[in-house]
């Protein structure tokens, strides 16, 4: 971010509620002077949905050949939830192949994030979810579905590497946090439960062709800051950075 102001061109700026903000800023960064803060307002009532992410969206990269998808960033998290909030930190959408709702494909994302405060922090979560089936009218199946990471919990207050990767062929996911495999997180073709309560439901991977950064919340929650730095998309490892 050094070079440039504002995320643009293949990086689309997106935000939900009003006060949800993605800025250029110089109070932190991993490297150099500048990094990406984004910032949601505190969410109460019916209409709680917030989001403040960057997402790179160029149809020359994406999907990739082979539909996997690997990403790095570092992030600095202000504070995290101590309630029974869903959050996304990271996240993968496109629409599922083959996929069929009253005649039409529909869109999935595979997400990183978490839920449930547990003893030291907020829990870590992988989560599949079809968005159509919030919209009105519907258009996808419901599905939400979650894997805890049992026990392990996102750092605040300082900088950490996070990694993914997105596989669509073999319909898995995993997650690292400084430089090392959160194993629990690792979700290959069923995680540990649904909200359509359907047993052994697979989360049928999207062709990716959306990877977000930031933070999203789904439940009332209080405000967020998270500055995002030295962020990296690809197919293959990729590692963490040097520490400055």
């Amino acid at each position: 971010y050094e070079g440039q102001g504002a995320p643009g061109d293949k990086w689309k700026v997106y935000t939900a509620m009003t006060g949800s903000a993605v800025t250029v800023d110089t109070t932190r960064a991993f490297s150099g002077t500048k990094s990406v803060k984004v910032t949601t307002p505190e969410s109460s009532g019916d209409n709680n949905y917030k989001a403040a992410m960057i997402q790179f969206q160029d149809a020359a990269a994406l999907p990739t050949e082979g539909n996997v998808v690997r990403g790095r960033m570092m992030f600095f998290l202000e504070s995290a939830p101590d309630t029974d909030v869903h959050w996304t930190i990271v996240d993968g959408a496109g629409v599922v192949p083959g996929s069929d709702f009253e005649g039409m494909e529909y869109s999935a994302v595979y997400r990183y994030g978490g839920q449930h405060p547990i003893e030291g922090g907020s829990q870590l979560m992988a989560n599949y979810d079809t968005p159509g089936y919030w919209s009105d009218p519907r258009t996808a199946p419901q599905t939400d579905c979650w894997h805890h990471a049992e026990g392990k919990v996102v750092p605040v207050g300082e900088w950490t590497c996070v990694e993914f990767s997105f596989d669509g062929p073999n319909n898995e996911m995993r997650f690292w946090l400084n430089g090392e495999e959160i194993s629990e997180l690792k979700m290959s073709g069923t995680g540990q439960g649904c909200a359509s309560n359907v047993e052994g439901f697979e989360w049928t991977a999207p062709e990716f062709t959306s990877i977000g950064f930031g933070w999203e919340s789904y439940q009332s929650d209080l405000p967020r800051t998270m500055w995002i730095d030295d962020v990296v998309i690809g197919t293959g490892p990729i590692g963490c950075p040097a520490q400055q």
